[in-house]
């Protein structure tokens, strides 16, 4: 490290520099404990600790002008500065929250189960100023309407004696998901597959559909015409066309221990599992048949 990079670590950190005065930075933010804040509830290296100001008893949140604490901390020899021109406090409040997380976890883990969820951290910031311990949590209020957001609000219930209490968190998610992409345009009914489309790994942000997770490639088709480079949604998708109306069907029928097969045509297009029409083409009879692959099918 070189001599200036030193010498400026050593200025914001704090210790002596030059005619031995010192000097400090005012962060944003800070939080705190009691109602009455020091100069080394601030900051911790001062050489004096000096009332600095009083909070409200209720308040949860105080501001205060940088400039007011810049004087203060002057008047004793203390040079500061200040990254805003004001600095707001807020009260030390909570308890342990890893089980909540964990819970949070577990609820993305199963709704993207199929989509490969990768969770790299779990934020939460306690707005409910009140302490509290895990075991005291009955319920955990985190909708599913949440799932789709990678950051929200929500509650827990909180059981003391007979009385229960909400408190009320702002969660934070750094997440990503497995999802499909075209690589060229498709036609209504054309099938989804690896020479047409691709996985990629996207951030969790806004989900409006569920995603098309890879285990359907080769198994389902878009609804209608899509272009090159969209994100598959379950909403875009149908069932891969194997039968078009006018299409010949063979079906098969057992009576008395023999199998007889012979053809109908169908009468409009489905997909494996769809139940349609289709009449035989002598007498013109109309029979329901259910698609069981290109070609194919049952007489029901």
């Amino acid at each position: 490290m070189g001599i200036f990079k030193k010498a400026f670590l050593i200025l914001v950190i704090g210790v002596k520099v030059g005619f031995g005065l010192e000097y400090f930075i005012l962060e944003e933010q800070y939080l705190f404990k009691d109602t009455k804040v020091y100069a080394k509830d601030v900051f911790k290296e001062a050489s004096e600790n000096f009332l600095l100001f009083e909070i409200p008893k209720n308040a949860n949140v105080f501001q205060i002008k940088s400039s007011q604490l810049i004087e203060k901390f002057e008047n004793v020899g203390i040079h500061i500065g200040a990254k805003s021109p004001i600095v707001t406090f807020k009260r030390e409040v909570g308890g342990n929250t890893d089980g909540i997380k964990a819970h949070i976890a577990g609820l993305f883990f199963q709704q993207y189960q199929n989509n490969n969820i990768k969770i790299h951290s779990i934020t939460l910031e306690q707005i409910t100023a009140t302490n509290f311990k895990e075991e005291n949590i009955k319920t955990i209020d985190f909708s599913t309407q949440l799932l789709k957001r990678k950051e929200g609000t929500f509650n827990i219930i909180l059981k003391e004696s007979e009385r229960e209490k909400k408190v009320f968190f702002r969660y934070f998610i750094d997440a990503t998901l497995e999802g499909i992409v075209l690589l060229k345009p498709l036609s209504g009914g054309e099938s989804i597959n690896y020479q047409n489309a691709k996985v990629v790994e996207i951030a969790l942000d806004k989900i409006s559909s569920a995603l098309m997770p890879k285990s359907q490639l080769g198994e389902v088709a878009v609804r209608s015409y899509t272009p090159k480079d969209i994100l598959i949604t379950e909403d875009r998708l149908v069932k891969p066309r194997v039968v078009k109306k006018g299409d010949k069907i063979l079906v098969d029928i057992k009576e008395g221990g023999v199998v007889l097969e012979f053809f109908l045509e169908a009468q409009k297009d489905g997909g494996i599992g769809d139940v349609i029409k289709a009449k035989d083409l002598g007498n013109k009879k109309a029979y329901e048949v259910k698609i069981q692959s290109k070609g194919r099918g049952e007489l029901l």
